[in-house]
């Protein structure tokens, strides 16, 4: 599945059907909020992601991924200079950066490219917890 994140339903629908006619499912949100939902599903291949939204916006997202392991190949667009693939570099999921606005078939193009490829869906965080071993002999009273 790839994920369009954007508040204009106009250019997130575009995107849709672009990708649909391409063969791939498509699921929309229409913010960073929303769309925090659908990441964390394993079909989630893709990420095409706008970086001004409301309530949660593209860079906020981001920072949520990077905090909670989700490394979904993620294309960042935006309409504004604000955000340059230098700054994105820091993000590890990031595959590239497209001003607004873009040609459809440059977007399909860097979709197929890592849409493709495979994604360590969730980098695995080691575990600080301490594994007790299994108790020998009767359990203590009160215990069953």
């Amino acid at each position: 599945m790839i994920l369009v994140v954007d508040d204009d339903a106009l250019l997130a629908g575009t995107l849709a059907v672009a990708f649909e006619k391409e063969g791939y499912r498509v699921q929309m949100a229409n913010d960073g909020e929303e769309a925090y939902r659908y990441i964390k599903d394993p079909d989630c291949k893709l990420l095409l992601l706008d970086m001004h939204m409301p309530r949660v916006n593209g860079a906020e997202l981001l920072i949520i991924m990077a905090n909670e392991g989700i490394n979904v190949p993620t294309i960042a667009m935006s309409s504004f200079r604000d955000f340059t693939a230098e700054e994105l570099k820091g993000f590890s999921m990031v595959v590239g950066l497209l001003r607004k606005p873009f040609d459809i078939e440059e977007v399909i193009s860097l979709a197929k490219e890592h849409a493709a490829r495979p994604s360590a869906r969730r980098e695995k965080k080691p575990a600080n917890k301490k594994v007790m071993p299994p108790r020998q002999g009767p359990a203590p009273i009160g215990e069953k």
